[in-house]
């Protein structure tokens, strides 16, 4: 009897518990079912922020709220490591995610006291708290957390648990990770870090808003020293380490982005790309590497160039920020478009505008270099002869009558190209525009990149009238700088986003021209050639006639470069309102604006003094230590005496003839006769010779 009641009774409690085992066994599956997927932390995106370099390396922005800077765990050192896990889980190797030793002793102590006393979580329930659940501390978070963190385990080895918990816990002062810990407080990599820094940090993530040592400095040090008596008990560190580490003074203080060139206009160039491409939180967040075209030391000097000219312009004139005369910069290769430096105004953080890419201006002289290689090419030649003197029109397109003047107020009279190139006389400019017609003018010089739309169909076309952009403007001199090739200008070499190369420039390059080095390092080498938009002798010819401009026009100040390379051309509009300067040789194209962002206040200097000078501080360092490079003479080029005052060839013997360089087919055949040639010399010493630009 008794035997049965006792079987029956075991067969009872076995079915019992057997029920609820299964019943367990189904609740858990359930849930399991219900839990995030924890294989998704093998492609896991950590929020990193967007940082944007140069060409070589140097950061020069970075956007984001979360500042991150992910590491693998090989580049943690050990003695971080043992500082986590002395201090967060210390038997972290040796439980599969829970720690039923830990939830003991944290059960006991909440026995004994009534209250939670210490934590129960282990290094895994925290990667699975911080990456899948919220932080609301209820029972049934905390079960979920337990089962995640068995999963996880499952799934992961230790080291990589580890690895993803140091890229993603929190430090305060929007650090995440203990490399981005490193530089917020201490302005180190995590390697340069002492044991009683590491230990400082591997305290903060209990209470990283409240008690970090910016906000906190005695709180923060008691969990540092608590850090310390922990690796000391676990036998991380021994007596003597231990006491030198409490001893250490506190040494942390905040850190902002160690940007290490300045150009914030570049900076914001690239995020308004991305935050258009990819949106804001993408963008922010996504772990996105930016590789610019700039190359850091160039950056660095044609900023300080800028800086240091407005400054001098505003000491002039007596002038003090903010009403802060403002100016760009812009160096690009003339044989790929890439932008090597720019600078978009005197303070980015008072005006994010970018004034070297935005600020639609009037070239005035700069832009006569276009309209003279369009006169080459309608079969004019640098000795063509075109008379300076008094214009007066009625229909100039202003509905009124048009006086225009050089800016000396004199008339030179008969006047070959070059010489009128050179001394930027706007009546010789105008005369030779009405010679080969504007609609021609305007088609000619499209292919330099200008939108014929904003460009005046009047004569005042010839002064410079229509609206460009510094960018524009060094673009259409780099087609010179590069022998007849129209580059696209771009800025970003490189996306790179979490070690995935998702971007890759591929510009077309002059072809034959030598490799930019960054773009060497392209896997692509095989680059799409750019057009050619005008012929290689029109550009020589183009480049020898602004080298005089150089050498005894209206830029002669550029001669203290010593350099026999250099060609460019000054610009000043109508009331000088706005200064310019565009130079280059084979290797740089540089334009320099300087004007007021009220468009009619006229800065009362011309190009030559405002711009030019910023424009020579560049290229002093820039091209310091660099050899000359300058286009060669193609071969079908000639050079012949001519009789300066006609543009013929010289007579015989004649003794103030000049050489003058043609193209085979331009060539003059005929030769000047003695009168032609004496009377009109004199008129040509009473030209522009003061180095000052003209009124356009």
């Amino acid at each position: 009897m008794f035997g049965r009641i006792f079987n029956h009774g075991v067969l009872t409690l076995l079915s019992l518990v057997f029920t609820v085992i299964l019943l367990m066994a189904a609740a858990y599956t359930y849930i399991e079912v219900q839990l995030p997927d924890v294989e998704t932390l093998k492609d896991v995106h950590l929020q990193v922020p967007l940082r944007i370099y140069t060409s070589d390396g140097k950061l020069i922005g970075e956007f984001g709220t979360k500042r991150r800077m992910p590491i693998p765990l090989d580049q943690v050192p050990p003695q971080m490591i043992q500082a986590v896990l002395a201090t967060e889980d210390n038997r972290f190797y040796h439980h599969p995610g829970v720690d039923l030793v830990g939830l003991g002793r944290a059960l006991k102590a909440v026995v004994h006291s009534g209250r939670k006393v210490q934590g129960a979580s282990t290094i895994t329930m925290q990667v699975a708290r911080n990456f899948f659940l919220s932080r609301k501390k209820t029972v049934w978070r905390k079960f979920n957390e337990i089962l995640l963190a068995l999963k996880i385990e499952r799934d992961f080895s230790k080291d990589k648990i580890l690895e993803l918990y140091l890229n993603k816990i929190y430090f305060g002062h929007h650090a995440y990770g203990v490399e981005a810990a490193a530089h917020v407080y201490y302005g180190k990599s995590l390697k340069e870090l002492t044991l009683a820094q590491m230990a400082m940090l591997a305290g903060l993530p209990q209470a990283p808003s409240a008690n970090n040592p910016i906000s906190n400095p005695k709180a923060a040090l008691e969990r540092r020293n608590h850090v310390l008596e922990r690796m000391l008990e676990v036998g991380y560190i021994d007596q003597a380490t231990y006491e030198q580490g409490i001893r250490a003074p506190l040494t942390e203080s905040y850190h902002d982005q160690s940007v290490e060139v300045h150009a914030p206009h570049v900076a914001e160039m690239v995020r308004e790309l991305l935050v258009g491409r990819y949106g804001e939180d993408e963008t922010y967040n996504g772990g996105f590497v930016v590789r610019t075209t700039l190359e850091a030391r160039l950056q660095e000097v044609a900023y300080t160039a800028l800086q240091q000219g407005l400054d001098a312009y505003n000491q002039r004139h007596g002038i003090r920020p903010p009403n802060s005369v403002e100016g760009a910069i812009v160096v690009l290769n003339p044989d790929d478009g890439a932008i090597k430096a720019l600078s978009g105004g005197y303070s980015f953080k008072n005006s994010h505008f970018n004034r070297a890419t935005q600020a639609e201006r009037q070239p005035g002289s700069n832009f006569k270099p276009f309209l003279y290689s369009a006169a080459l090419e309608k079969g004019n030649t640098l000795a063509t002869v075109i008379n300076d003197a008094p214009i007066v029109m009625e229909d100039s397109g202003e509905n009124e009558l048009w006086r225009p003047q050089n800016d000396n107020l004199k008339f030179n009279g008969p006047t070959r190209l070059r010489e009128g190139l050179t001394h930027s006389r706007n009546l010789v400019s105008i005369r030779l525009l009405q010679s080969i017609g504007v609609p021609y003018t305007l088609d000619y010089v499209a292919r330099f990149g200008f939108d014929p739309n904003k460009l005046p169909t009047s004569l005042s076309l010839a002064l410079g009238s229509g609206t460009v952009t510094p960018l524009q403007i060094a673009r259409g001199f780099a087609v010179f700088a590069n022998g007849g090739y129209l580059v696209q200008p771009y800025f970003i070499e490189s996306i790179t986003q979490i070690d995935k190369k998702i971007f890759e420039a591929r510009p077309e390059v002059v072809p034959d021209a030598p490799m930019d080095p960054s773009l060497a390092e392209n896997s692509e080498k095989d680059f799409p050639a750019a057009p050619r938009v005008i012929t290689l002798q029109n550009a020589y010819l183009m480049t020898q006639a602004l080298r005089d401009v150089v050498q005894s026009g209206t830029a002669t100040s550029a001669k203290v470069l010593g350099r026999d390379d250099i060609a460019g051309k000054t610009g000043t509009t109508n009331e000088q309102v706005d200064a310019w300067f565009s130079g280059f040789n084979s290797r740089l194209v540089a334009t320099v604006w300087v004007g007021f962002d009220e468009q009619r206040k006229s800065l009362h200097e011309y190009g030559a003094r405002a711009a030019l000078p910023i424009w020579i501080n560049f290229m002093r360092q820039a091209l310091s230590g660099t050899p000359e490079a300058t286009m060669p003479q193609p071969a079908d080029i000639v050079t012949v005496r001519i009789d300066p005052a006609t543009g013929l060839l010289a007579a015989p013997g004649q003794s103030n003839a000049i050489f003058e360089s043609f193209t085979k087919d331009t060539a003059p055949t005929d030769v000047a006769s003695p009168q032609n040639s004496s009377s009109s010399n004199n008129n040509r010493t009473s030209g522009h010779t003061n180095g000052s630009d003209p009124l356009f």
